[in-house]
């Protein structure tokens, strides 16, 4: 179902040669969840999901900021407003709804600065979010024609002193790894490393090393290989009409992050649709 290369699309401020390959396959793995069965609908959640839940998908306050306390009736109309999007697409990562507008967002107090990002002329770099998570200190939201946000691009911090294995950064991702897993469905994860030749003239514990690469913590080089392209790690995500995939990269500096790519299925479906019937 998925193809075998997928990198997550870089940051707002980090766009590099590497990302175009992996821009597409980040693209195949919505589109193949879209034109895939409707999802199935997810029993009662478990006491795991609702632990993930209440870090990566917390309920919130939909008061904005800006309206004085004495403004009740305002503040109770948008209150419903907001009631009513999240009811039709459901609540999203860091205190945001779903299917809400630039407008909407930023009734939220959320500011938004338009960044330039291939083939998506409505992205907006997203500062001050109602649930902020200090690991990830870059969003950049993603609207559409329909002025609806459908997509969501968290990314993490430079991680700074890391080893040539990656012992930071793998830990961060297997931190967000578990807890995607308990809040989606499917996951799934995929590690491409590097073409070793082995050769069966060398001692058993030489061979071992090179077979200890399949592993990527277990990788001496994973940033390395991850930099040129040669490996590849990422997992993958899918439940309540949102699919996620989450991604280790190193850009050219040598300076790796982890990122977060959620999208809004059902949205992503109705635009489909609204260009079949414009067809």
């Amino acid at each position: 179902m998925f193809g075998k290369k997928f990198v997550l699309a870089s940051s707002f401020y980090l766009f590099s040669l590497t990302c175009v390959s992996a821009q597409n396959n980040s693209e195949e793995f919505y589109q193949n969840l879209l034109v895939s069965s409707e999802l199935e609908q997810q029993s009662a959640e478990s006491e795991a999901k609702n632990s993930a839940s209440k870090l990566l998908n917390r309920q919130i306050e939909v008061i904005s900021p800006n309206v004085s306390n004495d403004d009740e009736n305002s503040i109770q109309t948008r209150n419903q407003f907001f009631q009513q999007i999240s009811q039709q697409y459901g609540s999203a990562p860091f205190g945001l709804i779903w299917g809400e507008s630039r407008k909407d967002a930023e009734k939220m107090g959320v500011r938004l600065i338009h960044v330039e990002v291939k083939d998506y002329p409505q992205a907006y770099e997203a500062q001050n979010p109602p649930m902020p998570l200090k690991d990830f200190p870059k969003l950049t939201l993603f609207f559409g024609d329909s002025d609806k946000l459908f997509r969501i691009l968290a990314q993490s911090s430079f991680i700074q002193g890391d080893l040539p294995k990656g012992e930071k950064t793998m830990r961060l991702y297997d931190k967000y790894y578990k807890l995607l897993a308990q809040k989606y469905k499917n996951a799934q994860q995929f590690y491409t490393p590097a073409v070793q030749n082995v050769d069966e003239s060398l001692p058993n514990d030489t061979q071992s090393l090179n077979a200890a690469s399949q592993n990527p913590n277990d990788n001496p080089n994973l940033l390395a290989e991850l930099q040129s392209g040669s490996a590849d790690l990422y997992a993958t995500f899918d439940g309540d009409n949102v699919g996620a995939a989450l991604s280790v990269s190193v850009d050219g500096d040598g300076q790796s992050y982890i990122t977060i790519d959620y999208r809004n299925l059902k949205i992503l479906k109705e635009n489909e649709l609204n260009v079949l019937e414009a067809l």
